[in-house]
């Protein structure tokens, strides 16, 4: 059976850099074909991407998780990591979808979506 979509998540934060942009990556590489079901998934660690800094590879990410949602693909942050870390669905002018990671990912694998994880 062919996948459906893939769902990405991004679990790694500023301490695994490399991994998280390839993540990146790779779902605003196949959100720009636009034939793809693409949605994104910030959990874990993965949160911290969505705050305020400076460092050219923070800029160089939320460009890329930018661009994911103006191409329409879906971006969802676990809910339950931002209020850890006391942060909000959102980056800059962007506003995304808070939801239950266990929730989310029983959804799409229950629709035959793929799983990536970064």
């Amino acid at each position: 059976m062919a996948s459906k979509g893939v769902l990405y998540i991004v679990i790694s934060g500023p301490d695994s850099i490399q991994r998280a942009m390839e993540g990146f990556r790779m779902a605003e590489y196949q959100s720009g074909d636009g034939t793809h079901g693409v949605a994104l998934m910030l959990q874990g660690e993965g949160v911290e991407w969505l705050r305020d800094g400076d460092e050219d590879y923070r800029k160089e990410i939320q460009t890329s998780i930018g661009v994911i949602h103006e191409l329409g693909a879906p971006v969802f942050v676990c809910g339950a990591s931002i209020n850890e870390r006391g942060l909000t669905a959102s980056m800059k002018d962007y506003q995304f979808t808070k939801s239950s990671a266990p929730k989310r990912i029983s959804q799409v694998v229950s629709k035959g979506w793929q799983l990536a994880v970064f």
